[in-house]
């Protein structure tokens, strides 16, 4: 039975100054990523055009650590890009946008791609129809990279477009459920909407393509009320083994939350492996 990784989720400093997530240098992020025994880092990317695909690599690589997935709300919330924008040129910016991520994780040698906050906030009627047709043309440009995109259920406060499970698992089908689409289930935004998120998270095992933990209050995993000895549990017992990362709010700071999430998670982790 594999063990699964651990990951955090990391603002690229050079794109954009976004404290939400971090302040904090790359190399030391790494450094203590390693000693605190993390598997891998989620690189979250303004503007996948201007970003140094070497520099990151090499840093990462030379660590010993993973790039699992590519995340992409930080060009929504620097550019207003989004998938389902009124704007048809923005629209097809967005669109390239994704294409440029989905090379830049092929780089990496990972195949997954994170559409959160870049789908768009959904206040036009014809939202659904416009995503459909921008992860059509998606998938049609990255087919030769084999991408999986990774759309994730958001709380209704930052989206009206795909809440819940069964929201993703109507919309998948409404595509013809196409392979490359997978779910990433956040346990923050389903502590919010599912009535039960213990039970989603069971609910999601044919769709499950990757996690992010943050507590009910989206600090780090062990500062709220979700239950992370069930969680975990949970995900071994659908057959998920791939990275969970933690994508949380880095209060008091970055280091502080990294820790408190490794002395959380990864006890549980390895009894559970």
């Amino acid at each position: 039975m594999s063990i699964l990784k651990l990951g955090v989720a990391y603002a690229v400093r050079e794109e954009v100054g976004f404290e939400a997530l971090v302040e904090a240098p790359l190399e030391k992020v790494l450094d203590m990523l390693t000693e605190l025994g993390f598997s891998g880092i989620e690189l979250n990317i303004a503007n996948p055009m201007k970003f140094d695909v070497k520099r990151y690599r090499k840093a990462i690589e030379d660590r010993g650590l993973q790039v699992p997935v590519i995340s992409t709300g930080l060009s929504y919330l620097t550019y207003g890009y989004s998938l389902t924008h009124s704007d048809n040129e923005m629209r097809r910016r967005s669109i390239e946008f994704f294409t440029k991520y989905a090379e830049i994780a092929h780089e990496f040698g990972c195949d997954r791609v994170v559409i959160g906050l870049a789908r768009g906030r959904g206040d036009s009627p014809q939202a659904l129809d416009m995503l459909r047709d921008s992860i059509a043309k998606i998938l049609e440009a990255t087919e030769g990279l084999g991408t999986i995109l990774l759309l994730e259920p958001l709380n209704r406060y930052e989206t009206k477009l795909i809440n819940k499970v069964s929201q993703f698992v109507e919309f998948v089908k409404s595509m013809g459920c196409p392979k490359r689409i997978r779910m990433l289930f956040d346990t923050f935004h389903m502590a919010l909407e599912e009535r039960d998120p213990y039970t989603a998270l069971i609910q999601s095992r044919d769709y499950l393509g990757y996690v992010h933990l943050a507590d009910s209050n989206r600090l780090a995993p062990g500062m709220g009320m979700i239950d992370w000895l069930k969680i975990i549990a949970i995900l071994k017992a659908i057959g998920y083994n791939y990275f969970v990362t933690v994508e949380a709010i880095p209060h008091p700071s970055f280091e502080d939350m990294i820790r408190v999430a490794s002395a959380t998670l990864r006890p549980i982790i390895e009894m559970l492996g």
